[in-house]
């Protein structure tokens, strides 16, 4: 741990690793240029197995988790044999499921299969069920490029041809990931506005409750959220960095429903998600039988407003934005807002693949994830159970809810 922190290395080679400098100096680099982070010890053969791998990679979450670094997805080589955990990843055993997918994409090449590991761990946390597709990731586009070179002189006719056409889909891919990031930013905008507006309304009930309000410590829970939502807000340049930012205003929705709690002598509400049809409702009450237009009937969790209006048979109020001139429910409005949604609703163990089911969020979280991110994701692989790490995240991908799969592929070639 003090190694990668010190050393901004991500790669700790100890002695007896079978890994060339060579080799070691190439899946360091392909650690560093991760959009992820991704932090890689190389051990001697036989150091762990998969009966000692589950206690040192909590371990190893532990000391990041205490280092100030609790998201974060962790790679072991033993030998040549390749496991892998994750806090950041949010499905229990998907991160080994990808150690395998690479391993078995690259036999015999550990330098490949480090790198397809890296590149598959980023196409996971932004969503993109690509990242469990067959085939070696290792160099994505290599293919195309490959392709022209094999045809020789044509290349001088075509190769520019081919690389105007590369920067212009990049320049496209560049113009509707803004697109995407300034809508959803407006979303959390519209979100951390409508919290402050919240807290302002209340500030006089709590002051006349006495002491200023400061015997209620949710108070200011609640008003370092807003905070620091604000603060997140403004630092956010990719779409996936806003889950942090809903993370932290679901923590000040439930402290603020505490104190509306406290200020009219209810009860304190229940560490509940929040309202599925619109997160700015705070804490749902209960679970309701809903279903989306032409979907399945599902339990979602919902607000006292909201439940009471779907079982008399009404719409209840939706949280809707806007994608291409249309208002949308938050939940069809396209990848961007996976994380808006991870965020409000990550942190309650696995019932975000139930409640999307049948929507554009639900294709998503499940589909190409092996049963869903979370729930049947490393079914009968061992029943590993839970691990604890509530300082991981409560819930979050193996160090909390639902152990998994730590991989374990070798990659073969024993003179590597």
């Amino acid at each position: 741990m003090s190694y990668w922190k010190d050393k901004q290395d991500p790669l700790f080679v100890e002695s007896g690793s079978p890994l060339t400098s060579d080799q070691q100096s190439e899946i360091r680099d392909a650690l560093k240029g991760a959009d992820t982070k991704i932090y890689a010890v190389a051990v001697p053969d036989g150091t762990v197995d998969s009966s000692s791998i589950k206690g040192y990679m909590t371990e190893l979450n532990s000391a990041l988790t205490a280092a100030g670094r609790p998201r974060a997805t962790y790679a072991v080589l033993d030998g040549m044999t390749l496991f892998a955990a994750s806090s950041q990843l949010r499905a229990p055993g998907l991160a080994g499921e990808l150690a395998n997918r690479a391993v078995s994409s690259n036999e015999g090449n550990v330098v490949d299969g480090m790198k397809d590991f890296a590149n598959r761990v980023d196409l996971a946390a932004q969503g993109k069920r690509s990242a469990l597709d067959t085939g070696s990731q290792a160099n994505p586009g290599a293919g195309g490029t490959a392709a022209l070179i094999a045809l020789g002189t044509l290349v001088v006719v075509g190769g520019g041809g081919y690389f105007l056409y590369s920067s212009n889909r990049r320049k496209k891919k560049a113009i509707q990931d803004a697109k995407d990031l300034a809508a959803v930013k407006q979303t959390v905008d519209e979100d951390v506005t409508k919290l402050g507006e919240e807290i302002t309304a209340l500030d006089t009930d709590v002051t006349l409750s006495g002491e200023s309000g400061q015997h209620i410590d949710e108070w200011q829970t609640a008003l370092d959220a807003y905070e620091k939502a604000k603060t997140q807000l403004a630092a956010v340049e990719r779409a996936d960095q806003v889950r942090e930012v809903t993370e932290t205003l679901e923590d000040g929705r439930y402290a603020l429903a505490v104190v509306k709690a406290k200020v009219n002598n209810d009860p304190v509400p229940e560490r509940r998600a929040p309202c599925f049809f619109n997160p700015q409702h705070g804490p749902s009450a209960r679970d309701v039988r809903w279903a989306p237009p032409g979907g399945t009937v599902r339990d979602v969790p919902a607000c006292k407003m909201d439940a009471e209006a779907v079982e008399r048979g009404f719409d209840p109020q939706m949280r809707e934005v806007m994608v291409d001139g249309q208002r949308r429910p938050y939940y069809d409005a396209g990848p961007a807002y996976q994380p808006y949604a991870s965020g409000y609703y990550g942190g309650f163990g696995d019932i975000m693949t139930g409640m999307f089911i049948g929507t554009m969020m639900g294709s998503m979280l499940g589909g190409g994830f092996g049963g869903g991110w979370g729930g049947d994701a490393g079914a009968g692989d061992g029943g590993l159970g839970d691990f604890g790490g509530g300082d991981a995240g409560g819930g979050w991908g193996d160090f909390g809810g639902g152990g998994g799969d730590f991989g374990g592929g070798d990659f073969g070639g024993g003179d590597w």
